[in-house]
C-alpha cells in the first residue's frame, strides 16, 4: 500500500509540474486558460487527493508518518487548488493564470516536502 500512496504521490508531482509550467507560459503570454487546463488541474486534483486517501488508510492501518509535518504538508497540498479556485473565480480572465501558476508552485512545493517527510 506504501508503494501505491508513493506512485501516485509521484504522478501527482509530474502533473503539478506540468500543469506548473503550462500556467507559468499562460501568464508569460498573456493568454487564458481554456478546457484542457482545467481539466489538468482536475487531474492534479484527483491525484492529491487519491494519494491523500490512500494515506489516510496507511496511517489508520499500518503506521503513522515518521514526521507529523507530513500530515500538516498533506493537509495544505490537499487545499492548495481549492482556495486557488476560490481566488480565481473573482479575477480577470487574463490574471487567472498566473494566480493558478503560484498555486502551482506553492503546491510543488508542499509535495517536495511530501517526500522529504514521508520517506
Amino acid at each position: 500500500m506504501e508503494s501505491l500512496h508513493g506512485l501516485v504521490a509521484q504522478l501527482a508531482l509530474v502533473l503539478a509540474v506540468i500543469g506548473a509550467a503550462w500556467t507559468l507560459g499562460l501568464a508569460v503570454a498573456r493568454r487564458t486558460g481554456g478546457p484542457m487546463l482545467y481539466g489538468e488541474l482536475v487531474w492534479i486534483g484527483l491525484a492529491i487527493a487519491a494519494a491523500g486517501l490512500i494515506g489516510v488508510v496507511i496511517a489508520l492501518g499500518a503506521s503513522p508518518p515518521r514526521d507529523p509535518l507530513h500530515v500538516l504538508y498533506g493537509l495544505l497540498a490537499a487545499a492548495a487548488l481549492p482556495v486557488a479556485a476560490l481566488v480565481v473565480r473573482d479575477r480577470p480572465s487574463r490574471q487567472r493564470p498566473a494566480v493558478l501558476a503560484i498555486a502551482l508552485l506553492v503546491l510543488l512545493i508542499l509535495v517536495v516536502r511530501l517526500f522529504q517527510t514521508g520517506g
